[in-house]
């Protein structure tokens, strides 16, 4: 039996598992920071396989909604949270910096927030605690 031959197959899919991770790193910005498992949590899954479903049906959801898929892509991407007094929040794209944010608040306003992630996975916004 060829060693080389038939590691190959392995290899290709732990290439592949890396890829999907890279690939949501580089597109979604504020990601970028975050390993694996905190990616799965991003989205709410518990496996590489549950995410790659979950992709497909965004996929799925977005060809059917929009006409023209590649123009209008980047329209898709954009938060609509509200707050309590129903203006649009602040979306911090990247979590190290809502991270900042949190220390720098408690440090001079002595406000306690927490961290969330935009539920239209655009970013992380701020809630108090």
């Amino acid at each position: 039996m060829n060693l080389k031959k038939s590691l190959k197959p392995i290899k290709k899919k732990i290439q592949n598992k890396d890829k999907l991770y890279n690939t949501i790193r580089r597109v979604y910005t504020h990601l970028s920071e975050l390993s694996n498992d905190e990616i799965l949590d991003y989205y709410h899954v518990a496996s590489l396989k549950e995410l790659e479903q979950h992709i497909e049906h965004i996929k799925t959801v977005l060809k059917l909604q929009i006409e023209n898929y590649e123009e209008e892509l980047e329209q898709v991407d954009a938060c609509f949270c509200l707050d309590s007094y129903g203006d649009f929040k602040y979306l911090y794209l990247q979590k190290k910096e809502a991270e900042e944010q949190i220390k720098f608040t408690l440090k001079t306003k002595r406000i306690k927030l927490a961290l969330y992630p935009c539920p239209f996975h655009c970013g992380w916004h701020l809630t108090k605690i």
